[in-house]
């Protein structure tokens, strides 16, 4: 008991030095600069913490290999940005990297280890999942795609446009809505699973912070966000099922086979941007495709270190000719797997792709070792297969302000994953003691 205690006693101070750390390395320009020094230092002095209290620094995950590499291609990723661009956009992304990482082995680390923690880490992702979707409403440069919601978004009074740096005039729908969902599955997941048990009384806490999030995601009017919302919710409603399950295979290789005849009026429906005028009217899946050639065309370049962290919305057009006005901010390769390519290099991509692949790894473990845990697994697979789809579409680059969300993400699941394994190996020992006994007698 009291080493549990102990534990506890140290995840609450580990949380707090990262808390104290944040604003020091997400608004740098706010703080002197010795104050960078000093977050870097609590960000040493939490896995000193860690590593006294649990004997460890981490715990072992599948993705602990490419996470690993990510990190340490930071550094070619800075060194490849030229300057005045490293100061400009390497520099405050690899910081906030940095802290995402250390982030993400607290989370695991502890969550790993009780399910009283997981649970608390749990609250701690719904909490800014629902502090992002009160925020943002009066910090969003709004879009105006449906008519029908315009009346709602210009209630919103834009407090806090021009307040964060780089997003002078308004955060974009588009960040929001993504980074909203990688929330909004497992929050609906688990308020559905509330609703159809009695269970602890925090459901009528999710279930108004779920309905608030979701909310929020309708207004930004994202399409990308909207299709992989509405895609993740389809293969969550069809995965408890066998038969569902079937249909879900069927319906990949369905899609596999007819997407390439898709007639383009299905593919106008994915529009979710303002006319580009400079490129004679192209519409926003046109826009994309000719940043997805100029992101091709620099991977192809830079395949090994990248163009240097965040650099690619000024070099992209600098370098490639795709008529693209020099004053239009394209921001990235609104494709993040392409982005994190660029940023990266093609090692670092590859990384990035581990990652999701391990953690639907994960969720198969979990699913067959945790019955009791599949509301959980069910709205985790949703929120990868919504993220999936809409990273194909758009982007939450790494580095960016509000890519925490990511991170929690997949602490969780691969927190989830550990405690399916070590499910695993009490049965597995319980069962060599039956055989044993039984021998015995």
């Amino acid at each position: 008991m009291q080493r549990i205690e102990r534990v506890e006693r140290v995840f609450w101070l580990e949380m707090g030095v990262l808390a104290c750390s944040a604003p020091l390395l997400y608004f740098p320009e706010r703080f002197p600069g010795w104050a960078r020094l000093l977050a870097l230092g609590l960000l040493a002095a939490g896995w000193g913490l860690r590593r006294i209290a649990l004997g460890r620094w981490r715990v072992s995950t599948p993705a602990t290999p490419a996470l690993d590499l990510l990190i340490l291609l930071l550094p070619l990723a800075l060194w490849a940005a030229p300057e005045p661009l490293r100061q400009r956009y390497s520099w405050p992304r690899a910081q906030i990297l940095l802290w995402n990482y250390c982030l993400f082995w607290a989370v695991v680390t502890h969550a790993s280890r009780s399910w009283t923690l997981f649970r608390l880490n749990a609250v701690g992702f719904f909490t800014a999942a629902t502090g992002i979707a009160l925020l943002a409403p009066f910090g969003i440069e709004w879009l105006d795609k449906f008519a029908a919601l315009r009346w709602v978004v210009e209630r919103f009074p834009p407090l806090l446009v021009g307040v964060f740096r780089g997003a002078e005039s308004g955060f974009h729908p588009n960040q929001v809505a993504g980074t909203l969902l990688y929330a909004l599955p497992l929050m609906a997941a688990l308020s559905v699973a509330g609703l159809r048990r009695s269970g602890p009384r925090g459901r009528w806490l999710l279930l108004p912070a779920t309905a608030l999030v979701g909310g929020v995601l309708l207004l930004t009017q994202s399409r990308a966000a909207l299709l992989g919302l509405a895609v993740g919710l389809l293969v969550m409603a069809l995965l408890p099922w066998r038969w569902g399950r079937g249909a879900l295979v069927g319906i990949g290789v369905g899609l596999a086979l007819l997407l390439p005849l898709m007639p383009p009026m299905w593919l106008d429906l994915l529009n979710d941007a303002p006319t580009v005028a400079a490129l004679g009217g192209t519409q926003s899946l046109g826009f994309r495709q000719r940043i997805w050639t100029m992101a091709l065309w620099g991977l192809a370049d830079f395949p090994f270190t990248g163009m240097g962290l965040g650099t690619f919305r000024e070099i992209g057009p600098l370098f490639y000719n795709l008529d693209i006005p020099p004053a239009y901010d394209i921001a990235h390769a609104h494709n993040l797997f392409l982005q994190t390519g660029l940023d990266f290099g093609l090692l670092g991509m590859v990384c990035l792709i581990a990652v999701y692949l391990a953690a639907g790894v994960q969720l198969v473990g979990s699913w067959a070792s945790l019955p009791q845990a599949r509301p959980w697994v069910i709205g985790m697979v949703g929120g990868l297969v919504g993220q999936l789809v809409f990273a194909q579409l758009d982007a939450v680059a790494l580095g960016a302000k509000t890519n925490v969300m990511l991170w929690l993400y997949f602490a969780l699941v691969f927190a989830l994953g550990n405690r399916a394994a070590q499910r695993r190996v009490r049965e597995g020992f319980g069962g060599i003691i039956d055989r044993a006994n039984r021998c015995a007698a």
